[in-house]
């Protein structure tokens, strides 16, 4: 069971979505939750070296505390209506510092899809909260219909210490879950067999933490991007969320995630909780 749930409550496009989302996963795990709404530190008003002109600056301001005193209020009544513990938090800073310190507390962060695709050669808020939190993201997409989720999760397995991570990270949601898809691509046969694994092994661990039975499916990426075929997967298996640990773009650029992720990110069409 989750015991803690953060929520980033930043006002955008999908801000109803995913507090819808986050409160049918508090409903159902009994959890606490945390709404962290950032607010920007006063040097982020600062144009170069100079302030903004007084009159922009006070409409700035009273725009911000509009926006704040909108979204407590939208949380507060929304947690009260569905009977859920709530938690709301203000911290100054940065969006993706106060985000991941939050979540640290917490046994999962909700949060968005970002709104518009990121540069390849600069990171998101999201991409930054998901790579230095140290707890897994659940990000939930611009468009799709969104139903109660973890009911029929697709993993990503590949053997790998990510993907390790991401199946104990998800414990909570897997062990309420009714299936799961545990979906590997590109399998080495040959290193397994060297290694002396066993499907028995996967399913073994499975049953020992109270996950359903797996569904193991296997395929070849054959010059189709991994990211596509994860979310084809996803489609064609019914699946509900996507479960897959997250991996950097390099050793030298730590806050950016990989091309699998950062697709993924741009084009999902179901929540996915990223472990990294």
């Amino acid at each position: 069971m989750l015991g803690r749930i953060a929520i980033d409550l930043t006002k955008d496009g999908n801000h109803t979505r995913r507090l819808d989302t986050t409160l049918r996963l508090a409903k159902s795990h009994e959890a606490e939750l945390v709404g962290v709404y950032p607010r920007p530190e006063p040097t982020e008003y600062l144009r170069g070296s100079n302030l903004m002109p007084r009159e922009v600056s006070n409409m700035v301001s009273s725009h911000l505390a509009e926006e704040r005193n909108e979204m407590q209020a939208l949380f507060q009544s929304r947690t009260q209506e569905a009977g859920v513990k709530a938690t709301w938090r203000e911290p100054q800073g940065l969006a993706e510092e106060v985000l991941a310190v939050h979540a640290r507390y917490c046994d999962l962060l909700v949060m968005s899809q970002s709104e518009h695709q990121t540069s390849s050669m600069r990171a998101s808020v999201a991409e930054t909260v998901i790579t230095t939190a140290g707890r897994p993201v659940l990000m939930v997409p611009f468009i799709g219909e969104i139903n109660p989720i973890g009911k029929r999760v697709l993993f990503c397995w590949d053997r790998g210490r990510r993907s390790a991570r991401a199946l104990a990270d998800a414990g909570p949601i897997l062990q309420q879950a009714k299936e799961l898809v545990a979906l590997t691509i590109d399998e080495n046969k040959t290193l397994g067999k060297k290694q002396d694994l066993h499907d028995e092994d996967f399913n073994a661990y499975c049953e020992a933490r109270g996950y359903p039975k797996p569904k193991l499916v296997r395929q070849v990426s054959d010059h189709t991007s991994i990211g596509t075929l994860i979310l084809n997967a996803a489609t064609d298996q019914g699946c509900d969320m996507v479960v897959m640990g997250a991996y950097n773009q390099s050793r030298t650029r730590e806050w950016m995630l990989g091309g699998t992720s950062k697709t993924l990110l741009d084009s999902m069409t179901v929540p996915i909780l990223f472990s990294h």
